[in-house]
C-alpha cells in the first residue's frame, strides 16, 4: 500500500442500497418472464461467484441453452423494466443502508478516492442508486454488464480509478464478496444483514452499519491485516 489513502471500493446491493428482498424477486421474474421457466434460487448458494451475469449465465447453461448471451441481455433487459415499474409505484421499495450517504460525504471530506463494483448490471443499479440518493456521478463505476465476475470487475473499477489494486479496500455484503477479494489478494470490509455468513466464511473486519464513526476504525483494521 502507497502513502497515499486507499481507494474505497464499493459493492451496492445490500452494502450502500437496502430493499434485497424486492430486487431478488424483481430479478427471479425477469428470469422467468423470458424463459417461462422459474430461476433456481440454489445458484447463488452453489455458485462460488455471484454476479447478474454469472448467475443468468449459469442457469441458461444448466437448462441446455448453447449460446445464452443473448438471453442474459433480454433478462437484463426486462430486469430493469420491473424495477422501473416497481419504484414507480413505490418510491421506497429500496433506500440507502444506514450511514452510507453520510459515509460517502465523508469519504469526500476526508479525500478519500471511491469507487464502485457491482454484480449488477449498469441499467438496473443506476435506477436504484437513483433513487436512493447515492451520489454516483464522476465515481468509477464497474457492473456485470462490464465484466462477468465480482473479482473482474472489482479490477476494472480500480483501473478506471486510475489506482494499483493494491491500494484497495472492497466494501461487501456478501460470502462472493469476501471471496472475490481473497482471490484479489486485497482488504475486504464486511457489512449488511449476512455477517454472521461473513465471519462463517473467514472475513475478519466486520462493521454492522456504515456511520462514519464505525467506518474508519474498522478501515484501520482492515488496512492493518
Amino acid at each position: 500500500m502507497s502513502n497515499a489513502l486507499p481507494l474505497i471500493i464499493f459493492d451496492v446491493d445490500g452494502t450502500l442500497v437496502g430493499g434485497e428482498s424486492n430486487d431478488w424477486h424483481a430479478f427471479g421474474q425477469a428470469y422467468q418472464d423470458v424463459t417461462g421457466t422459474a430461476l433456481d434460487l440454489t445458484l447463488f448458494e452453489r455458485l462460488n461467484d455471484v454476479t447478474a451475469h454469472s448467475v443468468i449465465h449459469a442457469a441458461l447453461t444448466e437448462a441446455g441453452e448453447a449460446d445464452p448471451q443473448p438471453l442474459i441481455q433480454s433478462v437484463a433487459t426486462t430486469y430493469a423494466e420491473i424495477l422501473a415499474q416497481k419504484i414507480a409505484q413505490d418510491p421506497n421499495v429500496f433506500c440507502p443502508t444506514e450511514g452510507a450517504i453520510e459515509l460517502l460525504q465523508e469519504l469526500d471530506r476526508r479525500g478519500y478516492d471511491r469507487a464502485i463494483a457491482t454484480g449488477d448490471w449498469t441499467k438496473s443499479i443506476t435506477l436504484k442508486l437513483d433513487l436512493v440518493g447515492i451520489p454516483y456521478q464522476g465515481v468509477p463505476l464497474a457492473t456485470s454488464s462490464d465484466r462477468p465476475t465480482r473479482a473482474t470487475t472489482i479490477a476494472l473499477a480500480a483501473e478506471r480509478a486510475g489506482r494499483e489494486l493494491s491500494e484497495t479496500v472492497y466494501v461487501g455484503d456478501g460470502t462472493w464478496d469476501y471471496r472475490a477479494t481473497q482471490s484479489l489478494g486485497i482488504p475486504f470490509l464486511g457489512t449488511g444483514a449476512r455477517t454472521d455468513a461473513l465471519r462463517a466464511a473467514g472475513a475478519k473486519v466486520i462493521l454492522t452499519d456504515l456511520h462514519p464513526e464505525n467506518f474508519f476504525p474498522v478501515l484501520e483494521q482492515a488496512l492493518g491485516q
